[in-house]
């Protein structure tokens, strides 16, 4: 096969071990190689990029293992000039049973050498914090929720009631009541009246009848450990959010853009540019590129004329995941595009299909704004709107012909 590169680098990437392997190009079939094997302590990473500046290679092609990469990719990315490429593994396998870690980074160098690799995307440092502790932000309010549910389990097993009569157990009133019951295992109709918030629906008495449950010294005090638990939670996640926030400042301009998009907030927004950058060059400047990086794109598996699967790709999960959660909320929102077609489509689909294609369109209006730095135009809802009542009143007049033609006006014959 006839080479796209003189010279190219592969890297086996390993928890401890990196495996490199430089091949450069001559007169015969067979291109010279050069190999060389280093640690994965940061010390030997410099030694690494003065490997490959000693040897003039400045194509270098490595495999996306876990987190182990981005520690080589960040030493690597301050060569100057240099073309790194970063790959999926799923696109760049060896034969299984005939492989080591040198034949899989000379296998590497061989795909770069030909051509045969795409680039992952990798956004810039400024990017990457800010995904950092987004994700981070995600975790701790998963896990926030976790402990929410661990509480009810322990409630639930003990006869306490609490989410039956409350909407939230870690509120207000429900933390005053559990608080107390930490302490004092019962509670009685004064106790509950007294931490009881205005506003709530239930009386006192159904609350005391709901939560007549009977608590063990060792189930109180596991509660007691479950309740700090979960404001150490809050706190953790509201430090979290103030520290993202501020690094995510550079890219508020975007971020205020997204937030015009119906269903998605500032907080939503910034997920999304935490994931998906602000640079849409870096997807070929197609919105189709980059829905299919996100995994919001059926997949295309036919053969002999038979469709084996039209199921979505895995592409990126937080991605897919907050837009999936901004989509279920565009469709509580009235007169939207989204919505609209939300509503026009589900019967047909499913809801998980139909959710699944507003979280696409909500992706591509994302391409397309931070593309333009124009807001979402509204104006589209309303000819949307339009264009839907028009949809209804055809076809209710189609279902009843009679009224339609009482209504119709007289037109002279001449």
């Amino acid at each position: 096969m006839q080479h796209i590169l003189d010279t190219a680098c592969g890297l086996d990437i390993h928890k401890d071990i990196i495996t490199a392997c430089i091949l450069r190009a001559n007169d015969t079939d067979t291109p010279d190689m050069i190999r060389e094997t280093f640690t994965a302590m940061r010390g030997d990473l410099f030694r690494l990029r003065n490997w490959l500046t000693v040897n003039k290679c400045l194509n270098v092609a490595m495999e996306s293992t876990g987190v182990y990469w981005k520690p080589v990719y960040e030493v690597l990315e301050e060569i100057e000039g240099i073309n790194l490429c970063l790959v999926n593994s799923y696109h760049m396998r060896n034969v299984p049973g005939k492989k080591d870690d040198l034949k899989d980074a000379k296998w590497i160098a061989q795909l770069h050498m030909w051509g045969l690799l795409e680039k992952s995307f990798v956004p810039d440092p400024g990017i990457r914090d800010l995904r950092e502790y987004a994700r981070h932000h995600v975790k701790l309010v998963q896990e926030g929720a976790r402990i929410v549910n661990r509480i009810e389990k322990l409630l639930q097993s003990h006869g306490f009631k609490l989410s039956s009569v409350l909407s939230s157990i870690v509120g207000v009133s429900s933390t005053r009541i559990l608080e107390h019951l930490c302490e004092y295992v019962e509670i009685d109709v004064e106790h509950v009246q007294m931490y009881r918030e205005r506003g709530i629906k239930k009386s006192s008495e159904e609350i005391a009848y709901a939560i007549n449950g009977k608590f063990s010294h060792n189930s109180q005090v596991l509660l007691g450990i479950l309740l700090a638990e979960y404001k150490e939670n809050q706190s953790q996640v509201g430090n979290s959010l103030w520290v993202m926030q501020r690094v995510a400042e550079p890219y508020m301009k975007q971020i205020e853009l997204l937030s015009t998009i119906p269903g998605i907030d500032r907080l939503s927004a910034t997920y999304i540019i935490a994931e998906i950058g602000v640079d849409m060059t870096r997807f070929h400047g197609d919105a189709a590129h980059l829905t299919k990086w996100a995994g919001l794109t059926p997949r295309n598996d036919e053969s002999a004329g038979k469709v084996k699967s039209r199921k979505i790709l895995k592409g990126n999960s937080y991605t897919k995941s907050i837009l999936c959660q901004c989509a279920w909320a565009t469709t509580r929102t009235r007169n939207t595009r989204p919505s609209n077609w939300y509503w026009r489509n589900v019967k047909r689909l499913g809801q998980k299909k139909a959710i699944i294609a507003v979280a696409r369109k909500l992706l591509v209006y994302a391409f397309h704004i931070i593309s333009s730095g124009e807001p979402y135009d509204t104006r589209l809802d309303v000819i949307d709107t339009e264009k839907l009542n028009a949809a209804k009143t055809i076809e209710q007049q189609s279902a009843n012909p009679e009224t339609t033609a009482v209504n119709e006006p007289d037109v002279e014959i001449s």
